[in-house]
């Protein structure tokens, strides 16, 4: 057995694991996969880790546009300060791989992963069977590489949906959770957020989700996967119920926990993303923030029906006066979201915004230049960062992660992310009635 792959014999007991959830095709933003640069394997030691603060917001900036946060870390940045410090294992969870032909913003990062796998770190890869045909190229030039061992997660075949989680654990330490996938736009030329968390406990809950998933993959068998889901951990997890506390630079410390979609492919005792995002909803009082790319009662993908519990809770918030502002990706503009939008604009104490990010002025880049972001802020102290966009199917199907924050800091740096965009000349307020136009995307 490779090192990579012998990082920990696999324990039920120990379930580390979790399996995110799947959403359906449409994220189209989930881009065809380009090819990787040439990956360099030369040892190298790795960085020490700097005192920063436990938990970190992060955003990718598109260039040439009034987005970036002032004293926000970047998400390349992050990326490869957490790689580079790796000392014993680096574990992704990506959707899909795909670099600029030729090289682009995501060469560092890959390099810098073949450089601690020559280094003795072992690295696991674990990537969406569905997409795997749009960068075969890449995840084929990553499997070259010795210590780096990838494994496809069949979420199709398992639940109809995909493994559109995009997160990384180093060292059972430090995790990465955010919209960013590994692709070279997500890191130059879309609009993401994301949250960099660094706690042992915090760790180890995230890392049981992708040992589940890792092994999944490995023997994709569900109901054999459902029997060992219900067995416990040998450490205390991270919940809704048990979070923990830490440091973000502001001046009190702040609570987080993660949680998971879908509840068939991850450990019965984690928090389920879900429930995590109406229980914040609900108990939002004053103002609620949203960005997010799609945002959709009616289920496209599966089942066929109508999703209620989170349309439920946006309305029922703004009937009881709480003032609900939503941006939406200009991709969200197809039939039938539009119109679903359009009966969120109707109601009194809700308005709806659209995003459209200008052209790069080098010209069009498909799958690029959208609002990618899934994040909400509730009053002045409560954040859900996530992966999926909030529609059925990535909290039903899909594999997808997120972390929920109680602290004024985190809640008012993505606050004023938000008011960047909310106040800028991007948007376009939604009114019913009238006819928004789709914009290009490939």
């Amino acid at each position: 057995m490779k090192q990579s792959q012998a990082k920990k014999p696999f324990s039920w007991v120990r379930p580390e694991a979790r399996s995110v959830g799947s959403i359906a095709l449409k994220l189209i933003c989930t881009c065809i996969g380009a090819g990787l640069s040439s990956l360099s394997i030369v040892a190298a030691k790795p960085v020490p880790r700097s005192p920063e603060a436990d938990f970190q917001i992060v955003e990718s900036v598109p260039e040439a546009t009034f987005y970036g946060e002032p004293g926000v870390p970047r998400t390349q940045a992050v990326w490869l300060q957490m790689i580079r410090s790796a000392h014993k294992s680096i574990d992704v969870a990506a959707f899909y791989i795909a670099d600029k032909p030729g090289g682009g913003a995501l060469s560092p990062v890959l390099d810098a992963l073949a450089e601690r796998a020559a280094a003795g770190v072992a690295v696991r890869v674990l990537v969406d069977h569905t997409f795997l045909k749009n960068n075969q190229e890449g995840v084929d030039r990553l499997r070259q590489v010795p210590g780096i061992t990838i494994r496809v997660l069949p979420v199709d075949e398992l639940t109809g949906g995909v493994l559109h989680a995009k997160y990384m654990v180093v060292d059972d330490e430090t995790v990465f959770i955010g919209s960013q996938n590994w692709d070279w736009r997500a890191l130059e030329q879309i609009h993401e957020i994301g949250a960099r968390i660094r706690n042992e406990r915090f760790a180890k809950t995230v890392e049981a989700s992708f040992e589940f998933d890792w092994q999944l993959a490995g023997h994709p068998d569900l109901p054999k996967a459902a029997q060992a889901a219900q067995a416990s951990p040998d450490f205390t997890p991270v919940t809704e119920d048990n979070p923990v506390v830490l440091q973000d630079g502001g001046s009190s410390p702040i609570t987080a926990f993660p949680a998971f979609s879908p509840s068939s492919l991850m450990p019965a005792w984690v928090s389920s993303e879900e429930g995590a995002l109406i229980h914040m909803i609900g108990a939002s009082q004053h103002v609620l923030r949203v960005q997010v790319m799609t945002l959709s009662a009616i289920k496209q993908y599966g089942a066929k029906g109508w999703w209620s519990s989170l349309d439920t809770a946006i309305r029922d918030a703004a009937a009881r006066g709480v003032d609900v502002r939503i941006i939406v990706g200009d991709w969200s503009l197809t039939e039938p979201a539009q119109s679903y939008l359009k009966s969120l604009a109707s109601l009194p104490n809700i308005t709806v915004k659209f995003s459209r990010v200008p052209p790069s002025p080098s010209g069009f880049i498909p799958y690029a230049r959208v609002e990618h972001a899934k994040y909400a802020v509730a009053d002045d102290d409560q954040s859900f960062v996530g992966t999926g966009n909030w529609e059925w199917s990535y909290f039903h199907t899909t594999v997808d992660v997120s972390v929920r924050v109680n602290g004024k800091s985190a809640a008012g740096t993505l606050s004023s992310i938000f008011d960047r965009d909310w106040n800028g000349g991007y948007v376009t307020t939604i009114v019913p009635g009238q006819s928004y136009a789709s914009p290009r995307t490939h």
